[in-house]
């Protein structure tokens, strides 16, 4: 579950706020590098990460906190697509949001795997 216990002696709560920093960080640098990058680069960027995210989602189910995070992020990326294809309400902010949320939930699942292995 969530909330099981580490032989490494840290609690769930510190790996959960280092986590929760470490994702807040990583989206603002990813956005940063969403207005610097050409377009061609971020689709190429966007296709790796998505197929990525929907070869997890389909083949294992686990309970990490980072897989946790990944969901709430992938469902948070879903809303800015929803919202993007019915209102194109900024496109480019909405555009780059879901780049990073495809690409925070694609580095949560490779987080999430080598924690595993």
């Amino acid at each position: 579950m969530f909330l099981e216990n580490r032989s490494d002696g840290q609690s769930i709560y510190a790996r959960l706020a280092l986590l929760i920093v470490g994702w807040a960080t990583a989206g603002v640098l990813l956005y940063a590098l969403s207005t610097a990058l050409p377009v061609e680069v971020l689709v190429i960027i966007a296709i790796v990460a998505w197929a990525i995210v929907r070869l997890d989602t389909v083949s294992r189910k686990n309970k990490s906190l980072a897989s946790l995070l990944c969901w709430i992020t992938c469902l948070l990326t879903a809303v800015c697509a929803v919202v993007l294809r019915f209102t194109h309400w900024h496109d480019y902010i909405l555009g780059r949001l879901i780049f990073v949320g495809v690409c925070l939930g694609a580095g949560l699942i490779l987080l999430d795997r080598r924690a595993d292995a």
